[in-house]
């Protein structure tokens, strides 16, 4: 699966996500994590139906900036799962988290 921007939006009692991209794909849960794993479960099967219905699956188009300069300090990137594989790998042999492994990896390529 390709990179597809995520939104991921706090409502009264829980969170839900959709995808800028992929109109008519939605998902809920009750923790932000829980959101994201419905919502990628909920894209892969709105995927298959728009292939056994013949309709293209939509490019990645979106991307996304801050409004401001209050950054968060998190980052949440999806891979595919072979480099993810790769970086725990790296990760164990560095006896280090997989976030201080790309942490330290970007700090040493970008300063």
């Amino acid at each position: 699966m390709d990179n597809y921007l995520i939104i991921i939006e706090k409502q009264e009692n829980n969170y839900s996500a959709y995808c800028p991209d992929v109109p008519g794909c939605i998902a809920t849960g009750n923790t932000i994590d829980e959101t994201r794993n419905n919502f990628l479960e909920a894209l892969d099967f709105h995927f298959e139906g728009l292939k056994e219905d013949g309709i293209p699956i939509p490019e990645p188009s979106s991307s996304f900036a801050f409004a401001s300069d209050n950054c968060t300090g998190v980052l949440n990137i999806r891979t595919k799962k072979s480099t993810h594989l790769k970086l725990i790998k790296i990760a164990e042999k560095e006896n280090v988290s997989v976030s201080h492994l790309v942490n330290d990896t970007i700090i040493k390529q970008y300063g």
